[in-house]
């Protein structure tokens, strides 16, 4: 029997961690992959893209030092989208995350045109903490 050693997949490696860490953030009630990753269409030095809706989220924004959690960060960079406030984070080992901030009514119909055009480029929902996320579709 010969056995083969691979590393896991950073992308896999990542998700596992977020979800631990995501699962003990009493203010985040849903986590939405975006983007190439949500689509399966990932190549091997894209982003993770992420959309947390919490119930309160600016102490994210004001003390970064969670971001420790994922890895050595080796930049950070927070950008103003309006209704989404993103922590985008390069790591020393392992993919560029963008961690985007927002209120729980980012997700309330109808959609802001923002929010379709993040939506319609591909999205899982990958944590849902009251189930009310699960059924999102969005409707051409």
């Amino acid at each position: 029997m010969e056995f083969k050693f691979t590393l896991e997949d950073p992308f896999k490696v990542f998700l596992k961690i977020f979800l631990m860490w995501v699962e003990s953030q009493r203010l985040v009630e849903g986590a939405i992959l975006v983007s190439s990753h949500a689509r399966g269409e990932a190549q091997q030095d894209s982003d993770i893209d992420l959309v947390l809706l919490c119930t309160e989220y600016e102490s994210y924004l004001e003390d970064v030092s969670w971001i420790n959690d994922f890895g050595k960060p080796v930049s950070v960079r927070l950008e103003d989208y309006g209704k989404l406030t993103s922590v985008h984070v390069f790591y020393k080992e392992g993919p560029g995350v963008e961690f985007g901030f927002t209120q729980l009514d980012w997700l309330v119909l109808p959609l802001d045109v923002g929010t379709v055009g993040v939506l319609r480029n591909g999205f899982r929902i990958v944590y849902d903490r009251s189930g009310k996320y699960s059924a999102l579709e969005l409707q051409p």
